[in-house]
């Protein structure tokens, strides 16, 4: 019970008399912190030290966010890992997001930028590719995706204890960018002045001058591939 909920009770039994109820009410009502979970085991040594879990799905919650369902796992002598008997996991008793992880190289994720500097906006970026949840797959809207390999990641319990009444399951993983390598087309800049030559490059381009699709070898010879005309 957390600071604030205090049941009116009015039928006693014995000698817990409602006065008593009452009196005991009062004393929480002093005793307790505002916003701290005094529900919470006060010998979590097990939950709040990190652990080894597997990614099992992802339910998108956002633009390129995903809440992911977990199950505890522990490493083997051959260096593989196994599920934790009786061990922890997201599922509660709703579904397996209860008590869903999240990624926090996610929470700054948008429509157009990963966390960790990728412009998904620019013109650079391959059409056809996406930022993808943990382990591969991309999902839109609350859609759900199965990773297409199942990784894993150090989980860490956080909150629960002060501001928050829930704790939280954390992991911290940078997302993959991928996708189909299929272009419909290939796409250069429409007239640019000849670039450099480079040893051991060739380089594709629109002459500014004559507007021809040109190739520039890395021995500084030029040709041209095909006319504008």
């Amino acid at each position: 019970m957390t600071k604030g909920q205090y049941p009116s009770i009015s039928t006693g039994l014995g000698n817990l008399t409602p006065d008593l109820w009452r009196r005991m009410m009062t004393m929480l009502n002093s005793f307790e912190q505002k916003n701290r979970d005094e529900t919470s085991n006060r010998n979590l040594n097990k939950d709040t030290k990190p652990f080894l879990a597997r990614i099992d799905k992802a339910k998108c919650i956002g633009d390129n966010r995903y809440k992911y369902a977990w199950t505890e796992v522990y490493l083997k002598d051959d260096n593989t890992v196994a599920v934790v008997t009786n061990g922890r996991t997201s599922t509660g008793d709703t579904d397996e997001y209860d008590y869903a992880a999240i990624n926090l190289l996610e929470i700054a994720n948008t429509a157009s930028r990963g966390s960790v500097g990728v412009n998904l906006g620019s013109l650079d970026y391959p059409s056809g590719y996406n930022l993808q949840c943990l382990g591969g797959g991309y999902a839109t809207g609350s859609s759900e995706v199965t990773p297409n390999v199942l990784p894993i990641v150090v989980m860490n319990r956080v909150g629960g204890r002060s501001v928050e009444t829930v704790a939280r399951y954390v992991f911290g993983n940078t997302n993959e960018n991928d996708g189909s390598c299929n272009f419909d087309s290939v796409q250069v800049t429409d007239g640019v002045t000849e670039p450099a030559h480079e040893s051991g490059v060739a380089k594709i381009f629109v002459d500014t001058t004559s507007g021809d699709l040109k190739v520039v070898f890395g021995d500084d010879v030029v040709k041209t591939i095909v006319t504008d005309s």
